[in-house]
């Protein structure tokens, strides 16, 4: 017979707390991986561009339909856009936008499972509290290990502003009679997290 756990209205402050931060956490990383992907396309897209237009005009450097000079322009040509294409390519792999954009892609994706976790822990108890906020607390420090970089400080503004269309309600503090509240915040949760991942 598995062990039944009852928390009280100060443990699920304490959760609540957890799921407010988790949720932060999961909005700045997800922005932050969007912000990160959108200046890597800044560099990645006009070097496919030059790349393409290179390959272009080295096919017409050998096309007989042009004389020699004509020829010797394509060839002058296919040497700068090459030079330009590799500066360009140089400098996104020196910022590493791409690497950015991974690292704070998979922090979100961790912190939604610990939400998750969060969210069937208060509707239905099943472990320990001071076990499950350690193993919280070491998943979350895990996190931040993994993902060296910082969220720029206008992401955190921008959490300040719109953390209101984020966090509308608290579960119940009475985890055994706050059942139907739970699930009306659940499935809200659902929902607002369904319009961030198609922000």
């Amino acid at each position: 017979m598995s062990e039944t756990f009852t928390h009280s209205a100060q443990e699920m402050e304490i959760l609540n707390k957890f799921y407010k931060r988790l949720k932060k956490e999961r909005f700045v990383n997800n922005q932050s991986s969007q912000y990160y992907g959108t200046l890597g396309q800044r560099f990645v897209v006009p070097g496919i561009i030059i790349t393409g237009l290179s390959s272009v005009v080295s096919f017409l450097a050998t096309s007989s339909m042009l004389d020699e000079n004509e020829k010797q322009g394509c060839g002058v040509t296919v040497g700068v856009l090459t030079a330009i294409a590799t500066i360009i390519q140089s400098m996104s792999a020196s910022f590493g936008f791409q690497l950015k954009k991974d690292a704070f892609a998979t922090s979100a994706d961790t912190y939604d499972s610990l939400i998750t976790k969060v969210e069937f822990e208060i509707c239905n108890p099943n472990e320990d509290f001071s076990d499950f906020c350690n193993n919280l607390e070491e998943s979350i420090l895990k996190i931040k290990s993994d993902c060296k970089y910082l969220a720029p400080l206008h992401i955190h503004e921008l959490w300040n502003e719109k953390k209101g269309n984020y966090t509308l309600s608290n579960f119940s503090s009475q985890s055994s009679s706050g059942n139907e509240n739970v699930e009306e915040n659940l499935e809200e949760n659902n929902d607002i997290k369904i319009e961030m991942s198609q922000a």
